[in-house]
Order: C-alpha cells, then structure tokens, then sequence
C-alpha cells in the first residue's frame, strides 16, 4: 500500500516571477456565491483570473522565506515517489487552462536545479456509488489511494468520518487529516473526463476527503482549482 514519508517544503508559486504566499486560509476564495458551511472568512488561495495567462504563471525556485515556499507530502507507491502538493495553490483556474499548459496529464518543470514531471492527481471517471459522492470515486484512482482512504497511506491520520446529512463543522476544519491535506472547502481538479458527459471533468474534495464531483471544463470558479503533483525525473 502507499506509504506517507512526511512533508517537504519545494519551490514556489510565482507570477511575473514574484513569488505569492503559500495560502494559509486554503479555501474558496468567495462566500458571496457559495455559502459557508462552516464559520469561516474567504480563503486566500491566489487567484488566476487577475492574470489568465499560464505564461505569467511559473512553479519557481525555493524561497528562503518558508511562507513563500509550498509544502507537498512525500508519497511512495508502486515503488515511485510522488510530491503530492498539500493544498490548493491558485483557483478560478479551469481544467481547459491546465490542459493547455500541460499540467493535467504532464509537463516538465525544474525546481532547484532537479526536473520533476507536473500534473494532476487521478480521481475517477464516475461515482463509485451511483449519486453519491460522499463514497469516491471509480475506477480506482490516486485521489482515493492517498487521501479520501481510511488508512492515509499507511499513516495513523484517517478522515472524519463523511456526514451525509449535516454540515461541516470547525471539528472537521481542525483535523489532523484536513490539516494534512486541506480538502475542506476547496474542490481539486483531478486529471480524468466524467464517463458520462463530454464536457464536464472530476474534481474531488470540499464536503468531505472522499467527495467526488463534477464540473463543466471551461468553467472558472472560487472553490475549485489547481493541486499540483511533482513525479522526480
């Protein structure tokens, strides 16, 4: 099974080549169209829309300053390592703009001298359970193995446990599985088209680890977004 080797700080967001702050409140960044479901004040994840171009948008070096750095979970699985980005980095970012740029099924990147493969998590094509995103999604995917699992990749930290009918509450903000992977209110998009409609495209995350969701691929929004995946070369 995939096993957690901790967590390093790697490189930078940066645009027009000034580093942003790694986000501290890695949520949707507009309640005014979502409402919240938990008491909290807009996120600060970096926006995309105030420069729409992936030219001005650039993975850069290591920032001396920690705030400025990004912090990915190491992951060995299948006798490779990934760097699996613990959070959103920049939203109101389309799928059609990742798949422009190369990030969905994979581009090369250099950080610090060392050149990584960039792309996205597998989430799944469709509901493992009819409907229902709460349970996943199918066919087996990255998404499920390393963070809507039980089992966190080997690890002791395992998500609370998914509430169908409730709303999330500041318990499930401060777990230690959300602050490992900050899934709560922030909705990923992952690298596989939906089975059943050619435009929409999955992402995962916001209501619970496992949530499994659609969205159409053009479509910019304030919760969903871009989390990166680092493959060493």
């Amino acid at each position: 099974m995939p096993r957690f080797l901790g967590q390093v700080g790697l490189g930078s967001l940066t645009r027009d080549g000034i580093a942003y702050p790694r986000p501290v409140r890695p949520w949707l960044i507009d309640l005014s169209f979502l409402k919240p479901v938990f008491p909290l004040v807009p996120g600060d994840i970096s926006d995309f829309e105030t420069a729409p171009d992936f030219s001005r948008w650039v993975l850069g070096d290591t920032p001396s300053d920690e705030t400025l750095q990004l912090r990915w979970n190491i992951i060995e699985d299948k006798g490779r390592q990934l760097l699996v980005c613990d959070r959103m980095i920049l939203t109101r970012v389309s799928w059609d703009d990742l798949h422009a740029a190369g990030y969905v099924t994979g581009r090369q990147v250099v950080i610090d001298g060392r050149s990584y493969i960039c792309r996205l998590l597998t989430g799944g094509n469709d509901f493992q359970v009819p409907d229902d995103g709460y349970k996943g999604g199918s066919p087996v995917n990255e998404w499920d193995r390393y963070i809507g699992t039980d089992t966190t990749v080997g690890g002791p930290l395992a998500p609370i446990a998914h509430r169908v009918s409730s709303k999330l509450t500041e318990e499930d903000l401060a777990s230690p599985h959300n602050q490992l992977w900050n899934w709560l209110g922030a909705v990923s998009w992952t690298q596989e088209p939906y089975l059943h409609r050619a435009t929409a495209r999955c992402c995962r995350g916001f209501h619970s680890a496992r949530f499994f969701y659609l969205n159409t691929q053009s479509h910019r929004h304030e919760d969903i977004g871009w989390r990166p995946v680092l493959e060493p070369i």
